[in-house]
């Protein structure tokens, strides 16, 4: 556990500084920068989320957290954080007003910064103790990937 939990919290703290790169290039105006800094935030968040799907969920089954169902709530800050994501990449690219796309960006952070608690006080540290060898050896091929 003392090799995999500071690996789970430095993965999720590379997609908040991709996130965090991505809306200061949003703040600036440059373009291409947050372009790509989207696209690189979307592609990262992705592999992780799916890799904590099949690595990460299984041992927070077998921890059962007291009045959490932590399969569901984790899969849907999952699904929101991709989903308003994708939605915010789709904006950029259709040329949508930038004050619109502030917004969603706005909604973005608020999603991701309660994704980064639950996971770094909750779910991370139930789930680290519980991880087979192979569940940890696929975090930590995906945390390597990012």
């Amino acid at each position: 556990m003392e090799q995999v939990l500071p690996l789970l919290h430095a993965a999720q703290n590379d997609l908040r500084l991709r996130f965090d790169d991505f809306r200061q290039a949003l703040e600036r105006r440059d373009g291409p920068a947050y372009r790509l800094a989207l696209i690189d935030f979307q592609r990262a968040f992705s592999g992780w989320s799916g890799a904590q799907e099949e690595a990460l969920l299984p041992a927070l089954d077998r921890a059962a957290i007291d009045g959490r169902d932590s399969r569901r709530e984790l899969k849907l800050e999952f699904v929101q954080v991709r989903e308003l994501t994708r939605h915010v990449r789709m904006q950029i690219e259709a040329g949508a007003p930038l004050s619109d796309v502030l917004g969603l960006v706005e909604n973005l952070a608020r999603r991701l910064d309660a994704h980064d608690r639950s996971v770094h006080d909750v779910y991370y540290p139930s789930a680290a103790p519980l991880l087979t060898a192979a569940e940890r050896q696929a975090l930590e091929e995906a945390a390597r990937a990012l």
